[in-house]
């Protein structure tokens, strides 16, 4: 028997990466390479919620908040995302060739 799905839910931050991944993927692809990124992370978020310990701490979040974090690849990009209880809070959607590191500075510039 098949364990039941987390329940999930996007972050604010999660959203705006979502949004501004969609916007250079149409402007550069178009809407049909949109559409594919879209459900492979779709699918992505999916199998997190299914095997939410299947992902890898980040090297940049090792040691952040007992390390608790953690990541999974969907085609060329990261969802960092963690598990409280029975829910998945993803936290980021960004490209993987993005410098994390100075992401990450810059969302909690912008949270002070």
């Amino acid at each position: 028997m098949q364990a039941p799905l987390l329940k999930y839910r996007i972050l604010p931050t999660a959203r705006i990466g979502i949004d501004e991944l969609r916007s250079y993927v149409v402007r550069a692809f178009g809407w049909e390479t949109w559409r594919q990124t879209s459900a492979q992370i779709q699918e992505t978020i999916a199998q997190i919620r299914q095997f939410p310990g299947s992902g890898h701490v980040p090297a940049e979040l090792e040691g952040f908040v007992d390390d608790n974090f953690r990541q999974a690849l969907s085609g060329k990009n990261r969802i960092i995302y963690q598990v409280r209880d029975d829910t998945v809070f993803i936290h980021l959607v960004v490209d993987t060739r993005r410098d994390l590191q100075a992401l990450l500075h810059r969302i909690v510039l912008r949270l002070m």
